[in-house]
């Protein structure tokens, strides 16, 4: 009998140790299974240094199953974040069953951003449950991290008619592939066009990868004519509302151009031997440099004179016309026939010149003494056929 109750009470004592077991393995087997659908939202760098008035991007990575709404539940005064996806501003993705959702913040630092650390907050809500995401930004004018595009040289000169070709490198800072818009604001008439380093091929976007460099050729074509002077570029590279930027420095040095003629454009001029002629001369400026001191003279045939009224422009500004009056007076004996005058414009940078044909018409008064000599000699033959024609 009482190896009957000891026999019982072991076994009694076994149901009990494997029921407890079974209890244990339960509660491991509910929390695997409830781990293997939590939500998990992380970052693999959520403490990042950056400069004021930066952009900066956090990857995100959503662990959990099914539908996941995102937001971002605290951010600094006067900063502005949003999370977006394939470059579309997003608040909700969609997490496949034991696989992963991709999404990123993209911080917008003010300018005026103090140093020091800045917090920031993501939430994460869905089927698993939330998650927080506790983000750290330190503001550092050192720092670096944002895309951007450096220039060996951003400043060169050179006329009107040189193209100017700018090498730069874009960087991709961010954790991801990136895909860049290549732009530019330019003057108005400008041309702005890109191309790999050592390539002849022009682009318009470029995709890098995730902490990768481009150089590139950034030509810069000034419209033919433009004034001298300094004139500033803008060339950017953007991925969503993110932009990279480099300033370009143009200096147009000046070209030099004169020309001369008249306004309608005819080069003849109708003239009488000893009587002044005025001819109306038109003067251009069609460089991109103003032009000061010209002067104007003439080469004629022996005993002719030229004049010019004025004798001389002060200042004929990039595109300008001015006119001048030039008063020819042909020689007293200048016979009827074609002469050719030539009209010089010297400046100090460049000249011009215009051949001017001159047709010289004899004087009407000597027109008149002919007819008074012809009349005469005709009168003295009449008079001397009838004297001696009667006898």
């Amino acid at each position: 009998m009482l190896k009957q109750l000891e026999f019982k009470g072991l076994s009694l004592w076994k149901v009990k140790k494997l029921a407890l077991l079974f209890f244990i393995l339960c509660l491991i087997l509910c929390e695997t299974a409830y781990a293997a659908n939590a939500l998990v939202l992380y970052t693999p760098y959520p403490g990042i240094s950056a400069q004021p008035g930066s952009n900066i991007t956090f990857p995100l990575t959503v662990r959990g199953s099914g539908f996941v709404d995102l937001e971002v539940t605290s951010v600094p005064s006067g900063w502005t974040a949003g999370i977006y996806g394939n470059g579309m501003r997003i608040h909700r993705v969609y997490v496949p069953s034991d696989d992963a959702a991709e999404a990123e913040l993209r911080v917008k630092i003010p300018s005026d951003a103090k140093s020091g650390s800045y917090s920031l907050s993501v939430k994460a809500s869905g089927a698993g449950g939330t998650a927080n995401l506790p983000l750290s930004i330190r503001i550092d004018d050192d720092a670096g991290g944002a895309d951007k595009i450096e220039v060996q040289y951003p400043s060169l000169s050179g006329p009107d008619t040189a193209s100017f070709s700018f090498r730069g490198t874009l960087y991709n800072n961010s954790g991801r592939p990136r895909f860049y818009s290549l732009g530019a604001d330019a003057p108005e008439g400008w041309q702005v066009s890109f191309k790999p380093a050592y390539q002849n091929n022009q682009i318009t976007s470029l995709s890098l990868e995730a902490g990768k460099s481009q150089d590139l050729d950034i030509i810069v074509q000034p419209p033919k004519g433009v004034k001298a002077g300094k004139y500033t570029i803008t060339a950017a590279a953007v991925y969503g509302s993110e932009v990279a930027k480099a300033e370009l420095e143009v200096v147009i040095s000046g070209t030099y151009r004169l020309e001369l003629s008249t306004p309608s454009g005819r080069l003849n001029q109708d003239l009488t031997a000893g009587k002044k002629g005025a001819l109306t001369l038109e003067l251009e400026n069609s460089g991109s440099a103003n032009l000061q001191g010209i002067n104007l003279s003439a080469e004629a045939p022996s005993g002719w004179t030229v004049t010019f009224e004025p004798n001389t422009i002060e200042m004929l500004k990039s595109g300008e016309k001015k006119q001048v009056t030039a008063f020819i007076t042909p020689s007293v004996k200048a016979i009827a026939g074609d002469y050719m005058v030539t009209i010089n414009a010297t400046a100090a940078e460049t000249s011009d010149s215009a051949d001017i044909r001159t047709t010289i018409h004899t004087s009407t008064l000597w027109g008149l003494v002919g007819v008074v000599i012809i009349i005469g000699v005709v009168a003295w033959v009449v008079t001397t056929f009838r004297k001696y024609g009667r006898r």
